[in-house]
């Protein structure tokens, strides 16, 4: 009798220890299912995006944007803020569709100039000064505006000054392809300039990206008259125009 007694009080024990741990194991199982369920923000692709496109110019241009994705469906390394991809270039093109991860970008120094270059562009080098290239303060990811000084200028003019491109990024300065000073080797802090036995040296070149039709008439300028470049401000929104000056029109 005592026996079924005892047989008895351990069947109920168990039952009561498999119903607890029954109860534990769904509990958990809802509470991961609501997690996996939660809505979180990711950056998702628009539209078809390149290889070679900067993260900047994407999230800037809403080529990608913030999106709510439930966190099952994220991706590996999604990216949910800028500055997980700030300063980097596409290294494999995207569709439209595609979450932002960090392992589909890589720094400008890594991928090489060939991939920040815009689609249909061409990279052009040119020379600059301090003085010419805007006191050596143009960094990679600028825009800036050429203008050119022919002399003699034409129909008789003796010199004119004319805009020569409205609108140029700026791919690199000097050697540098990244704008992220800290982790730059000290010969290359600052980008446009670098410290050589405390005197500070301006590059001699900038790198932008330019239509095939614009690569020949900035050759030829550089080639027969006097080029200068002007820095767009950030929030630009209008390419500026000009109709040219001679000495006729600066001095009335």
């Amino acid at each position: 009798m005592k026996s079924r007694i005892a047989i008895v009080l351990v069947a109920l024990v168990m039952a009561g220890a498999a119903a607890f741990f029954a109860g534990r194991y769904l509990q958990d199982a809802r509470s991961n299912i609501a997690s996996e369920s939660q809505p979180i923000e990711v950056f998702v692709a628009q539209e078809d995006v390149p290889q070679g496109t900067s993260a900047d110019e994407m999230i800037a241009k809403k080529m990608a944007v913030l999106q709510e994705v439930p966190r099952r469906f994220t991706a590996a390394g999604a990216c949910s803020t800028p500055k997980a991809v700030e300063g980097m270039v596409l290294a494999t093109p995207l569709t439209r569709g595609q979450q932002l991860t960090t392992d589909q970008f890589a720094a400008p120094s890594v991928a090489g100039l060939a991939f920040s270059i815009p689609k249909q562009q061409l990279a052009l080098t040119i020379p600059v000064d301090e003085v010419n290239g805007v006191g050596g303060l143009v960094k990679p990811g600028d825009h800036v505006v050429l203008y050119a000084t022919f002399s003699p200028g034409p129909k008789g003019e003796k010199d004119l000054t004319t805009l020569l491109l409205g609108d140029a990024k700026v791919l690199a300065v000097g050697t540098s392809l990244r704008t992220d000073q800290n982790t730059q080797p000290e010969r290359d802090k600052g980008l446009v300039s670098s410290r050589t036995e405390g005197k500070q040296e301006v590059a001699k070149t900038l790198t932008l990206a330019v239509s095939p039709e614009d690569v020949e008439r900035v050759v030829f300028a550089e080639e027969t008259a006097r080029v200068w470049c002007a820095l767009l401000p950030a929030t630009t929104q209008e390419v500026p125009g000009s109709t040219g000056q001679t000495i006729r029109t600066v001095v009335r």
